[in-house]
């Protein structure tokens, strides 16, 4: 438990941004101050970040791949959801809102978190190895279960953000309401699947190939644990889903900080919702930098697949759904600059082989950039 000073420190600040009048305080006093009030609140939220991916590894290596990814997967996922939720029941009405989370976390995590991942991979496969390089001395993923990723991330960034667009029975780039409820069926009945098949028939295909023996001794170990292990997995499951609670309703409660900060910069608005976005998927990124540290490029790419899948999914029904109860119009389709960028991230994180160099992650990086300098200047 000493191991928890942040979550201890986290919790204080929460309840002190929570129950004083400090932000509002901060918001009237200098830019200068703003900004060193938003760095002391971005590093206490990456210190709760590394520790949340910590739990994550630590519930990873006793609950097996690809289990142990899913748990901090799924916590993320439900505390974003019930963010979007709440901004649409109490904030200002925003038709858009739900598409550019959906697409913010898309390109953060396919671009931005994959891009850092596969260099550390590929670094850490051919340290010590004399060049040049052969091909089997690349990284290397698990193709099967890396390709069927890609075309569920595929399919659904396509019927969610790109269809809409071209559809005819809906005045704004939206569906009509039996096609969005077809839509929501669609979207939970094939995440629900993909769920079922990744943890039951198919879950051999998510694991990397060296872990391919260790898999059964491991879930073996998970499902035949003491007492006392099993205890020890629910009190870090709990661990981690505090720190995420903590660390999701820091970064929600400095969004106007954010805000302030960077209109006093000159800065487009929508850098706020960018820099809330990077820190919200903090623990997903560590955990997968941590992992590919290690050599375990498919562990690293079930956390960035898996979130990215989820939040496609997920999102779109709870939004469709709340939109629908409010009377809130919701708006899917992309804009023309946005598609074409997705369409080529799409395009980029589609492996031709099982094999991964810095090269891939650097192409990445670069469509990663050039996304943040658009809405820098946009």
């Amino acid at each position: 438990m000493r191991k928890e000073w942040p979550l201890l420190i986290g919790a204080v600040t929460l309840i002190g941004l929570k129950t004083t009048h400090l932000l509002d305080w901060l918001l009237l006093q200098s830019a200068t101050l703003i900004l060193s009030g938003l760095g002391v609140l971005s590093l206490l939220i990456l210190l709760l970040a590394k520790r949340v991916a910590s739990q994550a590894d630590q519930l990873a290596e006793k609950l097996g791949e690809p289990i142990g990814t899913l748990v901090l997967t799924g916590s993320v996922i439900l505390i974003e959801l019930a963010l979007v939720s709440s901004t649409m029941l109490s904030g200002e009405s925003n038709p858009t809102l739900a598409r550019d989370s959906m697409f913010s976390v898309l390109m953060i995590v396919l671009t931005g978190v994959k891009g850092v991942t596969l260099i550390i991979a590929s670094r850490f496969q051919r340290s010590g190895i004399a060049e040049p390089l052969q091909p089997e001395d690349m990284a290397t993923v698990n193709q099967s279960g890396t390709s069927t990723y890609i075309n569920l991330i595929t399919t659904m960034s396509v019927l969610v953000l790109l269809l809409p667009n071209f559809s005819s029975d809906s005045v704004e780039a939206n569906f009509s309401l039996p096609i969005n409820w077809l839509l929501t069926f669609v979207a939970i009945g094939l995440y629900a699947a993909f769920l079922r098949f990744q943890t039951g028939s198919y879950r051999n295909l998510f694991l990397d190939s060296n872990q391919l023996e260790l898999s059964a001794t491991t879930q073996s170990n998970a499902f035949h644990s003491p007492p006392d292990q099993e205890d020890s997995l629910a009190v870090r499951g709990v661990l981690m889903a505090i720190g995420l609670l903590i660390l999701v309703l820091i970064a929600e409660s400095m969004g106007k900080l954010i805000e302030v900060g960077i209109s006093d910069l000159g800065l487009p608005s929508s850098l706020g919702g960018l820099l809330v976005g990077l820190l919200v998927v903090a623990p997903e990124a560590l955990n997968a930098f941590q992992a590919a540290n290690r050599g375990e490029v498919q562990r690293s790419l079930n956390t960035l697949y898996g979130s990215s899948l989820s939040t496609l999914c997920l999102t779109v029904p709870a939004v469709l759904l709340i939109g629908q109860i409010t009377n809130t119009n919701v708006i899917l389709g992309l804009n023309p600059m946005e598609s074409v960028l997705l369409v080529l991230t799409l395009i980029l994180v589609r492996p031709l082989s099982g094999r991964v160099s810095e090269l891939d992650g650097l192409m990445l990086l670069t469509v990663g950039l050039v996304w943040v300098s658009l809405q820098v200047v946009s």
